[in-house]
């Protein structure tokens, strides 16, 4: 991912949050996860060197991904203008055409 995409992946999670469509749960899995990982108790012990962390950074890259899954499915609601759109949000009317 380029440096514009990654942009644009920062401004459409921040809609993400603010959207009131979004489950509450959705919205905090990702800061659920970072309580987890700081967290002292854990299922496996951070004092075990190479175990314990293992699981800290599972939970931590496990909901990553999901969160940028949820994020790049998402799709704000769009304000009605009048003009018939199809699932991707196309217009569904014919292109102009100049008459020369």
């Amino acid at each position: 991912m380029n440096a514009s995409g990654l942009r644009g992946m920062g401004s459409r999670f921040f809609r993400y949050l603010r959207d009131g469509r979004v489950p509450l749960w959705k919205k905090l899995a990702g800061l659920l996860a970072v309580i987890y990982f700081v967290s002292p108790v854990d299922a496996i012990p951070d004092v075990i060197p190479v175990l314990g962390w293992l699981d800290d950074l599972g939970v931590l890259s496990a909901a990553a991904f999901w969160m940028v899954r949820q994020v790049q499915a998402y799709r704000p609601e769009v304000t009605p203008t009048g003009v018939p759109h199809d699932m991707d949000g196309r217009s569904r009317l014919p292109p102009v055409r100049d008459s020369l």
